[in-house]
């Protein structure tokens, strides 16, 4: 039996915001959300990106909570801000990207499943980890702004989210930003520069069956 007065969660506030961050991936795996969603907002509120791009999409997804598109929006900020590359709606410059981009999509569940997302060291694979991390959240954040999900509707300002995290080798960003040149969507149609990003999205897996590019 426990002692009378033994802390229910005795040794929790002695782990480390990594060690949060591995419980929190460790409990979504399991299928204990809320728990899950308790130990990333730690790890987040601790300054790990990892942790803010995971506790963002739990925002936005519900995981564990209620579904609250504001908190995910400003945690997707957080999570592009702490890597040193700012989107913000004044339109200020992110014309700036690295020239060895990683060769895949990191979607939210192969983070979860990724134990090299838990750490962001200085290794190739670290590095890579790091880009694929950063190209999700901004394409997340074209989402919220292309929807008006938590934030108002921009779709120029979608558009150049999803055309960074494309630079950064997101397949999925850069089928977006296609779509938005095809369509004329927050810019003027441009039948060349959507086959260009098409092209591209499709070099990094997306199936363009259908498309004649």
């Amino acid at each position: 039996m426990r002692p009378t007065g033994t802390p229910i969660l005795r040794g929790i506030d002695q782990l480390t915001p990594e060690q949060h961050l591995a419980k929190g991936i460790a409990s979504h795996e399991e299928g204990h959300l809320q728990k899950s969603t308790y130990h990333l907002r730690i790890a987040a509120t601790a300054g790990l990106p990892t942790a803010m791009l995971l506790y963002a999409l739990a925002c936005r997804h519900g995981w564990g909570m209620r579904p609250n598109q504001a908190e995910g929006v400003l945690w997707l900020k957080k999570a592009v801000n702490s890597s040193g590359l700012e989107v913000a709606a004044d339109g200020g410059n992110l014309d700036h990207h690295p020239l060895n981009l990683p060769a895949a999509k990191t979607s939210a569940a192969s983070l979860f499943n990724n134990d090299s997302a838990i750490c962001v060291g200085s290794t190739p694979l670290d590095r890579k980890t790091h880009q694929a991390q950063l190209a999700l959240a901004i394409y997340e954040l074209g989402v919220s702004y292309m929807n008006g999900w938590g934030i108002s509707q921009s779709k120029p300002l979608a558009l150049r989210c999803f055309e960074i995290a494309g630079a950064w080798g997101d397949a999925d960003a850069l089928a977006e930003a296609g779509f938005c040149y095809a369509k004329g969507v927050g810019c003027k149609k441009d039948a060349k520069r959507a086959a260009e990003l098409y092209r591209k999205a499709e070099g990094l897996g997306i199936s363009m069956t259908g498309n004649s590019w």
